[in-house]
Order: C-alpha cells, then structure tokens, then sequence
C-alpha cells in the first residue's frame, strides 16, 4: 500500500526544507489551472502534513477518516465498487493488448538492436501488475462487506480514495517518463520558430477495392505535399503546401501519419523505415513519396469520425494514433472547408 513518503516522493532523511519544496512542486504539477484536480491537491495536501508530523511511513488507507457509516450507501459504494472493477477490468484487457502487441514489436527490435519496444513492454507489464492487485483489493473488500458491512464500510472509503489517487500518479509518471524518453531518443534539438517550416510529402485520391501491398505497386506523382512535425499524439491543423487546403493530421511515435481532408476521406502515411511488408486490406495504396508509402482509409478501422470520437486510440498497421484534440481539430477543419472562419 502506498506510503506519505512514496506520494510526495520524499524519505526519512529529507529535511523541512527539502519536504516543503517537494509539495511546491507537486502542487504546480497538479494544480486544477495545470491539469490537475481538486481530489489530488487534497490528497497532497494531507501527504505534505503527515510527512511534516514524522507520519510518512505510515499507509494512506491508516491516516484516512470517513464518517459516515450508513449501511445502505455501503451498499450503494459496494455497487460503484463494482462498476469500478469492470473499468479497470476493460483497462486491463486493453492492456494486455497492447502487451502482446508490444511484445511481438521487442522481438523484431532485438534483432535490429532497439529496444524501445521492450522498454514500453516492461513500463506495460508493471502497470498491469498494479491494476490487477487494486481489483484483488477490491474483491476482497466487497467479500468483507458482505460478511460484515457495518465494519467494513470504512475501510471500502479509504481503500478506493487511495486507489485512484494510486491510479493517477502512475499514469502522470507513465506519461511523463514516455514523453521524456522518446525526446531524448529521437527529437533532436531545433531552433524555435514563429512559423514552422513544412516538410512536405505526396497524396492522391486512389479508389479501389482491393488491399495491395508494398511489394506490388504502381507509384502516382503530382500528388498535394503535407507538412511534418514532431508533435505525437495530437490532432492538428495544416496545409497542403502550395495549395492552401487545409487538413488535420495526427502523428504516431514512429513518424507515420493519419491525415483528415475537407471531403472527409482519411489516409495513412506510413514510415518505410517502420512499415510492415503487408498491411490491412482497408489500407488501399495511393503513392508513395520520399519514406512515406500513402494510403487510403475508405473503409473499416480508422475510416469514420465516430470511430475517432469513441476511442482513445485506434491501432493501424501497428501504429497506435490517439485522438487527442481530434473533436476541435475536426469542427476547425468543417469550418474552414465551409469558409467560415481560418485555421
């Protein structure tokens, strides 16, 4: 269980200082105007006074106090429990998705002499692990409500709280550490610019019925350029150089793209340095341009707006592209197609 020391990242040894400054910290990072809570700052503020009263030893859940032990919103705890535990039940088996799909990818970086692959498995692995310990927690304490609810309804209080507190520092530290990784990997320092400056690759309208696949293809030049970046992960608006037509595009970690047009039609700029030889049959090939190969997306997975606006994420071709900023960038881009305002 989780300690005082261990949320606020401090030990015996740091002093009243070091402590203090710890909390300013944590409180920037997780302040509501940051992106942040109203629950974390609490949950960090009762962290900041234990550990300043010697109690950062101790486990959250002992700390806690809740007064109110109404048998019947135990009942009704013991039901959100519930709903809880099939979340985290569908988190786990996402999970354990991308775990076998990670999986397959360190193997194929091993022999190439990556390993960023594995290191994501391994980030993954860890995750699951203290996923599947807070729903045993969770069954075991529906168990003891149900042979004793009076005493347990307390405790079910406390355990949740410090659950999902548990839950949001493991995600902030996740993503944070990912972020930081895959900049020191493969971002490399540039100069700052008020205007960014395009790298631009090929598209065409292609229509066809059949998937083909990298080793069977007919190239189409004159195709409209796109513009590149180094931002993963959000949705974005562009312009096709030259022609001023604007689009959405969202970028995977290994620089392949999805690409939203004014008709609708989405496509998918895959990296030749990462692509696989064979792809999906609603993948049908359009062009290829410099280390992109250019298809497009007519039908099935990632092919509609209400697939983006339902999923976190969509995997393509073993590319995961999330759909962060995918509603706003959508409606900019309806409204600039329809002339009503710019990007």
């Amino acid at each position: 269980m989780t300690t005082f020391h261990e949320l606020l990242g401090t030990d015996d040894r740091c002093s009243k200082a070091e402590i203090k400054k710890k909390y300013r910290q944590l409180s920037v990072k997780l302040h509501p105007d940051k992106g942040g809570s109203q629950a974390l700052m609490q949950m960090l503020s009762m962290a900041y006074q234990q550990v300043s009263k010697g109690n950062g030893n101790k486990k959250c859940s002992d700390i806690m106090i809740v007064n109110d032990n109404d048998r019947e919103e135990g009942r009704q705890q013991v039901a959100d429990l519930n709903k809880k535990i099939s979340l985290l039940i569908k988190e786990k088996n996402q999970l354990q998705a991308l775990i076998e799909r990670y999986q397959q990818q360190a193997s194929d970086a091993y022999n190439a002499g990556e390993d960023q692959a594995q290191q994501t498995l391994v980030l993954l692995q860890t995750t699951n692990k203290r996923l599947n310990e807070q729903l045993l927690l969770l069954r075991r304490q529906i168990e003891e409500y149900e042979i004793n609810p009076s005493s347990s309804n307390k405790r079910l209080k406390k355990q949740f709280a410090v659950m999902i507190f548990s839950v949001l520092i493991i995600v902030v530290i996740f993503l944070g550490w990912f972020i930081w990784h895959y900049q020191s990997q493969h971002i490399q320092p540039q100069p700052l610019d008020l205007i960014p400056t395009p790298v631009t690759v090929q598209v065409k309208n292609v229509i066809a019925t059949q998937a083909t696949t990298t080793e069977n293809i007919d190239v189409i030049s004159g195709a409209d350029k796109i513009m590149m970046t180094d931002t993963v992960g959000l949705w974005q608006q562009r312009y096709y150089e030259g022609t001023r037509q604007p689009y959405i595009a969202v970028r995977s970690l290994n620089g392949s793209y999805i690409v939203k047009d004014c008709q609708g039609t989405f496509s998918y700029y895959s990296n030749r340095s990462h692509n696989m030889a064979r792809v999906p049959a609603n993948l049908i090939f359009s062009a290829n341009d410099r280390q992109f190969s250019v298809y497009r997306i007519p039908y099935g997975n990632g092919s509609s707006d209400q697939q983006w606006l339902n999923s976190q994420s969509l995997s393509i071709n073993n590319n995961i592209f999330s759909n962060n900023g995918y509603k706003s960038s959508s409606l900019a881009l309806a409204a600039v197609c329809n002339n009503t305002v710019p990007f």
